[in-house]
Parts: C-alpha cells; structure tokens; sequence
C-alpha cells in the first residue's frame, strides 16, 4: 500500500513539474499562445480596479473560453489598450497593449462580432468600461479580445512571479544573484568547516 501512494505520489509530482517547465517554456518563447497550447495561464493582477474580489499581487488562473460559455457576471481576463506615461514625437500618449481582468456586463450581438462590455468594481452600476484603440480611439472590444474566464485566484504571491520574470528578463541582475548564493555557500562551508583536532 505505501509503495503504490508513493508511485502515485512520484507520478503526481513529475506531471506536474513537467506541466511547470511546459508552462514557463511557453511564456519564454510564445508567451501569447500559453493558454491556446495548455488550455490556462496565470496572470498577475497589479491594478486596483476589482478590489477587494482580486487584490494587487494575487495570481488569476484562467481558462480558455467559448463564445457560446461567456455570461454576464464572469470574471474575465482580456486584451486592451492602456495608456502609458510614455509620448511619441507629436506628444500623443502612447497605448500598450495589456492584459485586464474585469467583471463581463453585457455581450452584443453587431454583425459578424459579439462586443463586450466590461466593468471593475469601483464602476457604478450600469457603468461599463471605455476602451480605446493602439492609437488612443475609443473602440469596442469583441469576444476576440477574450483570452477566457477566471477560474481560480491565487492570493498574495504574485510578488514571487514578478521577481522571477524581472530575473528572466535581465540575466545581469539573475547572473549576480546567482553569484551571490555561490559565495554565501561558500562562506557556510569555510566557516562551519570543522578543525583539525591535534593531538
């Protein structure tokens, strides 16, 4: 009995590592098709527009989507353009293209695209969300913007992740970390080294 739990437990754990290096081996050389491959992807929250439901720093897992499954009421992660701090060289305010976690209000039907409308929880009730285009023109988002639902937020670790991608993205900073650790241990050893007893 407690060689097949410990089988069962060895597989467990090596489909979910493996699940682990698949996942950040995707966000490293395809990031934008995760959660088409896997079928979910963890986002960061980092803004404070649906307080208290999801906080700063939470991670949001979410799921791949269908159009015919997406109701009023879900929690839904999406691609928008935000405005940045950042102006070109006529002074316009530059949009970025990011990923926003909000409450769906209202799906509508106008042609050949379903639009979204979308609300954070410091909106009034039937206010929804305006959003605006690269260029800063106000648009419509559609269920192509949809990325999927969120399924299950994971509170206050967020931190971790940002701290791993800052390492990813800048392998001077990982490179002298890393340094730092090998002369920590280093230094263990050397000074939990026992002496020499002379007789």
């Amino acid at each position: 009995m407690k060689k097949t739990l410990k089988i069962g437990g060895n597989i467990l754990f090596y489909l979910i590592s493996g699940l682990l290096l698949i996942s950040i081996l995707l966000e490293l050389f395809a990031p934008d098709k995760t959660i088409d491959i896997i079928g979910f992807k963890g986002f960061v929250v980092v803004s404070r527009s649906m307080e208290p439901v999801i906080n700063v720093n939470d991670i949001v897992i979410v799921t791949k989507a269908n159009e015919s499954s997406l109701e009023p009421g879900d929690i839904i992660s999406f691609y928008a353009y935000l405005p940045t701090i950042h102006e070109d060289d006529e002074g316009n305010i530059i949009y970025e293209k990011n990923v926003v976690t909000h409450y769906l209000g209202e799906l509508i039907t106008d042609g050949e695209n379903t639009i979204i409308k979308t609300y954070g929880t410091a909106n009034n009730e039937g206010e929804y969300d305006q959003w605006n285009d690269a260029y800063g023109n106000p648009t419509d988002l559609t269920t192509g913007d949809v990325l999927g639902k969120v399924s299950l937020t994971i509170p206050k670790v967020g931190f971790v992740i940002l701290f791993a991608m800052i390492l990813v993205q800048n392998p001077v900073f990982l490179a002298l970390i890393l340094t730092n650790i090998v002369i920590l241990i280093i230094l263990i050893k050397v000074i939990r080294k026992p002496k020499d007893k002379r007789l």
